[in-house]
Protein backbone atom coordinates (compact mmCIF):
# COMPACT_ATOMS: atom_id res chain seq x y z
CA UNK A 1 0.00 0.00 0.00
CA UNK A 2 3.08 2.67 0.53
CA UNK A 3 4.45 1.64 -2.49
CA UNK A 4 1.30 2.04 -4.23
CA UNK A 5 0.83 5.32 -2.27
CA UNK A 6 4.25 6.79 -3.18
CA UNK A 7 3.66 5.84 -6.37
CA UNK A 8 0.55 8.18 -7.06
CA UNK A 9 2.02 10.95 -5.37
CA UNK A 10 4.97 10.57 -7.61
CA UNK A 11 2.58 10.71 -10.33
CA UNK A 12 0.73 13.53 -9.91
CA UNK A 13 3.97 15.69 -10.14
CA UNK A 14 2.67 17.66 -12.79
CA UNK A 15 -0.99 18.34 -11.22
CA UNK A 16 -1.29 21.39 -9.25
CA UNK A 17 -3.07 19.91 -6.16
CA UNK A 18 -2.62 22.14 -2.91
CA UNK A 19 -2.63 20.08 0.21
CA UNK A 20 -0.96 19.89 3.61
CA UNK A 21 1.55 16.93 4.04
CA UNK A 22 4.26 15.59 6.03
CA UNK A 23 7.72 16.99 4.08
CA UNK A 24 9.68 14.20 6.68
CA UNK A 25 7.98 11.51 5.11
CA UNK A 26 8.45 13.10 1.29
CA UNK A 27 12.00 12.82 1.66
CA UNK A 28 12.41 9.47 3.22
CA UNK A 29 10.89 8.19 0.38
CA UNK A 30 12.57 10.35 -2.43
CA UNK A 31 15.94 9.17 -0.44
CA UNK A 32 15.10 5.03 -0.10
CA UNK A 33 13.97 5.48 -4.07
CA UNK A 34 17.33 7.22 -5.26
CA UNK A 35 19.48 5.32 -3.11
CA UNK A 36 18.12 1.82 -4.34
CA UNK A 37 18.98 2.88 -7.82
CA UNK A 38 22.53 3.62 -6.66
CA UNK A 39 23.56 0.12 -5.65
CA UNK A 40 23.45 2.14 -1.66
CA UNK A 41 26.78 3.39 -2.77
CA UNK A 42 25.86 6.88 -1.12
CA UNK A 43 25.26 6.94 2.68
CA UNK A 44 22.26 9.14 3.33
CA UNK A 45 21.80 10.31 6.59
CA UNK A 46 19.14 11.90 7.64
CA UNK A 47 17.75 14.21 10.59
CA UNK A 48 14.32 14.99 10.32
CA UNK A 49 11.92 16.52 13.21
CA UNK A 50 8.66 14.47 12.82
CA UNK A 51 5.80 15.82 10.80
CA UNK A 52 6.91 19.08 8.74
CA UNK A 53 3.80 20.28 7.39
CA UNK A 54 3.65 22.14 4.37
CA UNK A 55 1.17 22.85 2.19
CA UNK A 56 1.29 21.96 -1.83
CA UNK A 57 2.25 19.08 -3.93
CA UNK A 58 3.55 15.98 -2.41
CA UNK A 59 4.80 14.70 -5.92
CA UNK A 60 6.33 18.14 -7.25
CA UNK A 61 8.31 17.96 -3.86
CA UNK A 62 9.28 14.58 -4.13
CA UNK A 63 10.63 15.30 -7.46
CA UNK A 64 12.45 18.64 -5.96
CA UNK A 65 14.21 16.33 -3.37
CA UNK A 66 15.15 13.06 -5.55
CA UNK A 67 16.86 15.47 -7.78
CA UNK A 68 18.87 16.91 -4.98
CA UNK A 69 19.30 13.86 -3.96
CA UNK A 70 20.45 12.43 -7.27
CA UNK A 71 22.92 14.96 -7.71
CA UNK A 72 24.58 14.68 -4.60
CA UNK A 73 24.77 10.88 -5.70
CA UNK A 74 26.44 12.17 -9.01
CA UNK A 75 28.76 14.54 -7.19
CA UNK A 76 30.20 12.40 -4.84
CA UNK A 77 30.28 9.23 -6.87
CA UNK A 78 34.20 9.50 -7.23
CA UNK A 79 34.36 9.96 -3.89
CA UNK A 80 35.98 6.94 -1.59
CA UNK A 81 33.03 7.46 1.14
CA UNK A 82 30.55 8.84 -0.63
CA UNK A 83 27.98 10.93 1.70
CA UNK A 84 24.89 13.26 1.84
CA UNK A 85 23.64 14.88 5.29
CA UNK A 86 19.75 15.60 5.08
CA UNK A 87 18.39 18.07 8.18
CA UNK A 88 15.80 20.32 8.75
CA UNK A 89 14.71 22.14 11.49
CA UNK A 90 12.05 24.84 11.78
CA UNK A 91 12.45 28.76 11.49
CA UNK A 92 10.04 30.53 12.71
CA UNK A 93 7.01 29.96 10.24
CA UNK A 94 9.32 28.32 7.74
CA UNK A 95 11.17 24.70 7.56
CA UNK A 96 15.14 24.70 6.37
CA UNK A 97 16.23 21.65 4.48
CA UNK A 98 19.92 21.65 4.12
CA UNK A 99 21.41 19.03 1.60
CA UNK A 100 25.02 18.28 2.09
CA UNK A 101 27.28 16.27 0.16
CA UNK A 102 31.13 15.92 0.44
CA UNK A 103 31.68 15.97 -3.34
CA UNK A 104 34.34 18.18 -5.31
CA UNK A 105 32.26 21.31 -4.96
CA UNK A 106 30.53 23.50 -7.67
CA UNK A 107 33.09 25.55 -9.84
CA UNK A 108 33.31 29.00 -8.93
CA UNK A 109 32.02 30.22 -12.52
CA UNK A 110 29.03 27.76 -12.44
CA UNK A 111 27.94 28.82 -8.77
CA UNK A 112 26.08 32.41 -10.07
CA UNK A 113 24.48 30.17 -12.87
CA UNK A 114 23.71 27.03 -11.34
CA UNK A 115 20.11 27.68 -11.42
CA UNK A 116 19.75 28.74 -14.96
CA UNK A 117 18.38 26.11 -17.61
CA UNK A 118 20.79 24.33 -19.60
CA UNK A 119 23.88 24.85 -17.19
CA UNK A 120 24.92 22.02 -15.82
CA UNK A 121 28.08 21.57 -13.72
CA UNK A 122 28.98 17.82 -14.75
CA UNK A 123 29.35 15.94 -18.12
CA UNK A 124 26.15 14.73 -19.60
CA UNK A 125 24.00 16.82 -17.73
CA UNK A 126 20.84 18.31 -18.53
CA UNK A 127 21.12 21.17 -16.65
CA UNK A 128 17.43 21.34 -16.11
CA UNK A 129 17.03 19.83 -12.14
CA UNK A 130 17.79 22.44 -10.76
CA UNK A 131 15.73 25.27 -12.92
CA UNK A 132 12.60 22.52 -12.09
CA UNK A 133 13.86 22.34 -8.86
CA UNK A 134 13.80 25.95 -8.39
CA UNK A 135 10.56 26.85 -10.12
CA UNK A 136 8.89 23.99 -7.89
CA UNK A 137 9.94 25.64 -4.46
CA UNK A 138 8.89 29.04 -5.66
CA UNK A 139 5.31 27.73 -6.47
CA UNK A 140 5.15 26.69 -2.85
CA UNK A 141 6.19 29.75 -1.17
CA UNK A 142 10.01 28.98 -0.61
CA UNK A 143 13.43 29.28 -1.40
CA UNK A 144 16.00 27.52 -2.55
CA UNK A 145 20.07 28.55 -2.28
CA UNK A 146 23.39 27.05 -2.64
CA UNK A 147 26.86 27.46 -1.09
CA UNK A 148 29.70 25.55 -2.80
CA UNK A 149 33.31 24.98 -1.67
CA UNK A 150 35.76 22.14 -2.36
CA UNK A 151 34.37 18.80 -0.28
CA UNK A 152 31.26 20.63 0.68
CA UNK A 153 28.50 21.65 -1.37
CA UNK A 154 24.92 22.51 0.42
CA UNK A 155 21.51 23.10 -0.95
CA UNK A 156 19.02 24.83 1.46
CA UNK A 157 15.16 24.98 0.43
CA UNK A 158 13.37 27.23 2.35
CA UNK A 159 9.50 26.31 2.40
CA UNK A 160 6.51 27.57 4.71
CA UNK A 161 4.57 25.67 7.55
CA UNK A 162 0.95 25.01 7.94
CA UNK A 163 -0.39 26.26 10.78
CA UNK A 164 0.51 24.05 13.55
CA UNK A 165 3.13 22.58 10.97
Amino acid sequence: RDIVDSLKRFSAVDRNETQPFNLSQVIEQAVHWVTKAAADKLKVTTDLPEGINVLGSAGQMQQVVMNLVQNACDATAEETQPCLDISARRVGDSVEISFRDNGPGIPRELQERIFFPMVSGREGGTGLGLPIAQELINQHGGLIECESRPRRTQFFVYLPLTAGG
